[in-house]
């Protein structure tokens, strides 16, 4: 064998990575940041955990790759072979590890390609005396994988002190532990995968280096820059209207009370509950900034629930905090999957996105919540950057299903108490579910202040009340509409008019039946927006729909489903809402006048006639909360406000199956057990049993050219694709395409830009049915 150990074999064009320089580069050395830099980077904000988290991951990185000293693998390493055996490299550092007795640098090696375990079948490896936790049992060659490596540990050991002499991988003389905190082992994780899939990235010349090209939260700068951009918004002269004169006042103070808000050191969480249309986006934007300032903070994340609202909020703070001859996209980064990057630097670019590196990163409710709780490498390599954050949960009622937010809960309380975080959770239908001791047990409660006190923010709820009303459709016999009744309550209202329905089937239908409707209003515009289009054809609608209303256009219906409900900036004279849930009701009144336009603005709820003649179907989740609406109102009537958010939400609680009590039942049970895949597969966001098809033609015909330099990329599948239910699959004419036709493609004539998928899916479902009208 060469006398130089490789790390990574040679292909591609690039030469071999001797083992040395790799694990001094995942170390940390003065040319590579390595995972000692970033723990140290982390730590620094833990009093608690800090020390500790240093020394593990210093420990775990210097043996992370023993087990690539086996002869074995150095030969496959050297000569570019293939593994038939399937040799696991992570055994050898995890057994020497473990005989040192140093748990939680062991585990991060076991886990540092794989992810972390379930600890309690790890425990179990321990029965019969067998000892073999976190030791691989599976086969390698004529034996299991620990026999191997127990035979040649010492040799490796000796391999390794040969290549670093002099004791310079010391191991700790009191190895830390990290006691319950999972939490801890996911940062600790993070920053090890980071410098080690990293390292190997840049040697291959798949990623950039971007440690120079982080630039600085500065936030006093940027407050004062948020200031200017804020005072620029004001108009030159009072406005004539006194309502509008009022919107700005509130605006204003609400503005000024978040900016000036500074919390005592003890509390780290706060709420906002100010109501829509009174700029949270830049006044809780600099609330963090102040906190920042003090507290010396490192980085500020925007959460929000949906990737359409990401934009715009992106495309305000690069407006508003941008300091001269900074690129906005280095200091205010966009993390999700429709995400582009512009410029010579885009490399630098998707990369202090994806590794949250940038000073402010905008990300979703999914990506975020569901880093908490991960266990794969993938997932977890970004995390360590949460530490000494400041976090802003704008849309906090949509942020994730109910049952997650027990041990959300608990995750947010331990960055804020050990991690040095500052949360807001804002909504303009917030539910003070921490007050509840159906979501956090009386010993986890915790005060929770109003970013903005009750006093002040009674104006804007009182402005609020005026701007738009709250009122129920009733039908002809009863409360709930046929289509066609539906259909003219809703061109009876003054327009623009905005409809949400609870299920894409049912807003695909009525968008159809009212554009089929248009010879009794020939100049009738419909407009139809939901996840039954692709990212691509969803964009095109957004521009449409943003261009009718800045022109002023009223003849017209947008018909959609809960992702156009939420922090989109859109005003419309009417609204109607399908019963659905409470919050869902207050967001809409978000899109109703948002900046009291008109005087008489109305959102109607209502419920249709679920008949197989209308097509128009009943979304089963909504079952509880739609009923606890309906008691709201005939209990309230016109008085029902956001402030009656908590009550609706124990409404649905105590009304519930018990299901959501349950399940967060059984993630606490899985983090307590440190069991890490069942916590991650309780803790998923998105949850649905969908497939991808992709829908435009031209990228089908790629795929059945065969030749795979025709093929797609995958960024060009994910803008014209859709996600579709398992059970519309049976229905929906798709085939399968691609190389190893692990794709799906939508037959021609079943898809366009308007009903999206549903355009083959309607005909195919109206003929299920008793009748319907002619598609």
């Amino acid at each position: 064998m060469d006398n130089k150990p490789l790390a990574h074999s040679a292909h591609d064009g690039v030469d071999s990575q001797p083992y040395r320089e790799h694990v001094e580069n995942v170390i940390g050395n003065k040319k590579v940041k390595g995972a000692v830099s970033r723990a140290e980077e982390a730590g620094a904000f833990s009093q608690k955990w800090g020390s500790a988290l240093v020394t593990v991951v210093r420990t775990a990185a210097s043996y992370h790759d023993l087990g690539k000293l086996d002869d074995f693998f150095q030969n496959i390493l050297q000569y570019n072979r293939r593994d038939s055996k399937g040799f696991n490299h992570c055994d050898a550092g995890t057994a020497f590890l473990l005989r040192k007795k140093i748990l939680e640098a062991a585990l991060l090696v076991y886990s540092h390609h794989i992810g972390f375990p379930n600890m309690q079948a790890e425990r179990a490896k321990n029965a019969n005396g067998r000892n073999n936790l976190l030791r691989d049992e599976s086969p390698f060659k004529e034996q299991e994988h620990y026999r191997h490596t127990d035979a040649h540990l010492e040799i490796y050991l000796k391999k390794h002190s040969l290549i670093f002499p002099g004791h310079q991988l010391a191991l700790p003389e009191t190895p830390p532990l990290f006691a319950r905190s999972n939490l801890t082992r996911r940062i600790a994780l993070s920053c090890l995968v980071d410098a080690d899939h990293g390292d190997t990235a840049r040697h291959y010349k798949k990623e950039c280096d971007i440690a120079n090209a982080t630039p600085d939260l500065l936030p006093d700068k940027r407050l004062a820059t948020l200031d200017a951009y804020v005072a620029g918004l004001a108009p030159s002269e009072e406005p004539a209207d006194a309502r509008e004169r009022e919107r700005l006042r509130i605006r204003q103070d609400i503005y000024a009370t978040c900016r000036d808000a500074l919390p005592a050191d003890a509390t780290r969480i706060v709420s906002c509950d100010s109501p829509v249309g009174t700029g949270k986006t830049t006044a809780v934007m600099a609330h963090l900034l102040r906190v920042a300032a003090k507290r010396g903070l490192r980085r500020i994340f925007v959460v929000l629930p949906f990737t359409n609202i990401i934009d715009q909020s992106v495309e305000t703070y690069r407006k508003a905090v941008i300091l001269p001859g900074e690129d906005p996209e280095a200091v205010v980064a966009a993390h999700h999957h429709k995400v582009e990057f512009s410029g010579e630097n885009h490399a630098t670019l998707r990369l202090l996105a994806q590794r949250w590196e940038a000073p402010i990163v905008v990300t979703t409710a999914v990506r975020f919540f569901e880093t908490l709780a991960a266990k794969d490498t993938a997932a977890l390599r970004n995390f360590h950057q949460i530490s000494g954050s400041a976090v802003f949960i704008d849309e906090t009622h949509a942020a994730m299903p109910v049952p997650l937010w027990p041990q959300m809960w608990r995750w947010i309380a331990e960055l804020c108490d050990d991690w040095t975080c500052h949360f807001v959770l804002a909504s303009g239908s917030l539910a003070r579910f921490w007050t509840l001791p159906d979501f956090v047990m009386p010993a986890e409660q915790r005060e929770i202040p109003r970013l903005v006190a009750e006093e002040k923010a009674a104006a804007s709820f009182d402005y609020e009340k005026k701007r738009v009303c709250i009122k129920t459709l009733q039908g002809k016999k009863g409360p709930l509409l046929p289509r066609d009744e539906l259909a003219k309550a809703v061109l009876a209202k003054p327009g623009p008019r905005l409809v949400i329905f609870n299920t894409v089937q049912s807003a695909a239908v009525f968008a159809h039946y009212l554009r089929d409707k248009k010879g009794e209003n020939p100049g009738l515009v419909i407009e139809h927006l939901s996840t039954a289009l692709s990212p691509a054809d969803r964009s095109k609608t957004l521009e449409r729909v943003r261009k009718r209303l800045r022109n002023g256009e009223t003849n017209w219906v947008l018909v959609g489903t809960s992702c156009v409900e939420a922090g989109m900036d859109f005003s419309f004279h009417t609204g109607f809402r399908e019963r659905a849930s409470f919050a869902s009701l207050l967001q809409v009144l978000g899109r109703v006048s948002r900046n009291g336009e008109y005087n008489d603005a109305v959102v109607w709820d209502f419920q249709h006639d679920a008949s197989e003649y209308d097509l128009l179907s009943i979304h089963p989740h909504f079952k509880t909360s739609a009923r606890v609406v309906g008691q709201l109102l005939e209990k309230y009537g016109a008085a029902l406000t956001p402030e009656h958010c908590t009550e609706a939400l124990l409404l649905e609680i105590n009304q519930g199956t018990g299901d959501a009590e349950k399940m967060a039942r059984e993630i606490r049970t899985a983090e307590d057990a440190i069991n890490f895949p069942e916590v991650a597969k309780l803790c998923r966001l998105i949850t649905s049993e969908t497939q991808t098809v992709v829908v435009n033609q031209a990228l089908i015909e790629r795929f059945e050219s065969g030749e795979k330099e025709l093929f797609p990329s995958s960024r060009e599948v994910m803008l014209n694709s859709v996600q579709v239910w398992e059970n519309k699959l049976v229905d929906l004419p798709v085939k399968p395409i691609g190389f190893g036709r692990e794709l799906l493609g939508i037959s021609e004539g079943s898809y366009d830009g308007f009903l999206g998928y549903m355009k083959g899916l309607i005909p195919i479902i109206q003929g299920k049915s008793r009748g319907g009208w002619n598609f």
